[in-house]
């Protein structure tokens, strides 16, 4: 399939279309599609080991058929991460430090660089975007491993249903099409990489292209059973954590957040065995974000907090690399458009 392609099928739109029937679930987002391609204008230095990137000027679309304060102010911060408004980054997001806050943001994304984000590209890592039913382009970072691959695997199976279905009603295999997803394979970016291609295109700086941040099924189940809230916005990431627990990081304690709420309980009875776990509090990772960078403030122990990403990131980020082999992990400037 020709890069910069736009072909049917589409697992997200699809499974967006079955998560909506329950109020536990993400919502697909809503917008109009433009086939402008805004990729070209982020400059390399933005992407740590920008080597391992492929900065290829942008490239128009070409149609296909089917082919494819204190301790308390940190917790006001956190407590109130899942009902806050968006927040968006300035175009800078981890490029300069401009009107620094608690931390910089250099030091925020050296902090995000260790935490996998995994997404869906073809063999040549050029990334596969989704057309939403509002027909916005938006493609997907996911938190864990287990929700690409399933994602990856609805997809597949969808898309092979429609061909069947298409060819039984009589119509020939290129009417039929091809299944788009048979030569995708999960790539991985790192988290501080992914945070800024969302922050830019939600400033209205994407040109028609969106990205988002996506936890997984159980983590959103997780979030909304411990807030009581009956949805959660698409593009928000529930963190994890416990009011004033630290865990020892080279020496120095550290203030985690977990991405799945099961490790951190497990965490916390191995550093106390025996005793009672408190209440799971849970955030969300762009208000944190925000915070950590928001000019003026005072909160010091904002310093102390660290991401933890789910155990098994770091295993499966070596296997994406291994399998993707020299080929980029991540084409900036074509995308595949499925609709």
């Amino acid at each position: 399939m020709p890069h910069g392609t736009v072909a049917q099928c589409s697992p997200r739109r699809d499974e967006s279309r079955r998560l909506s029937t329950t109020k536990r679930r993400q919502r697909v987002s809503k917008s109009l599609v433009t086939l402008l391609i805004f990729f070209a204008t982020i400059p390399a230095s933005l992407f740590p080991a920008a080597s391992a990137w492929s900065l290829n000027p942008s490239t128009p679309n070409i149609s296909a058929k089917q082919k494819g304060e204190s301790t308390m102010a940190r917790r006001d911060i956190l407590q109130y991460g899942l009902i806050a408004s968006p927040f968006f980054f300035p175009r800078s997001t981890f490029a300069a430090d401009e009107g620094e806050g608690m931390m910089s943001t250099s030091a925020v994304a050296t902090l995000l660089r260790s935490v996998p984000t995994f997404t869906i590209v073809d063999d040549k890592g050029v990334p596969f975007m989704v057309v939403g039913e509002d027909a916005k382009v938006t493609g997907y970072f996911f938190t864990s491993y287990g929700e690409a691959a399933r994602i990856l695997k609805a997809a597949k199976t969808s898309a092979d249903k429609a061909i069947k279905e298409a060819k039984a009603e009589g119509k020939s295999d290129e009417e039929a099409g091809q299944n788009p997803w048979k030569m995708a394979r999960i790539s991985t970016v790192p988290l501080d990489s992914a945070v800024t291609l969302v922050s830019k295109s939600s400033a209205s700086f994407g040109g028609g292209n969106y990205f988002r941040v996506a936890p997984s099924e159980q983590d959103v189940e997780d979030a909304l059973a411990l807030t009581g809230q009956e949805d959660l916005a698409e593009g928000k990431a529930p963190l994890f954590y416990y009011a004033d627990f630290t865990i020892d990081v080279g020496g120095n304690q550290r203030s985690p957040l977990y991405f799945r709420k099961s490790e951190l309980e497990e965490q916390y009875r191995k550093t106390n065995p025996g005793v009672d776990a408190p209440k799971v509090l849970v955030t969300e990772l762009f208000a944190v974000l925000a915070e950590m960078v928001r000019p003026g403030g005072k909160d010091n122990d904002l310093q102390t907090l660290i991401f933890v990403p789910p155990k098994e990131s770091e295993r499966k980020r070596k296997d994406c690399e291994k399998i993707g082999g020299k080929e980029a992990p991540f084409v900036i400037g074509q995308r595949i458009i499925v609709l």
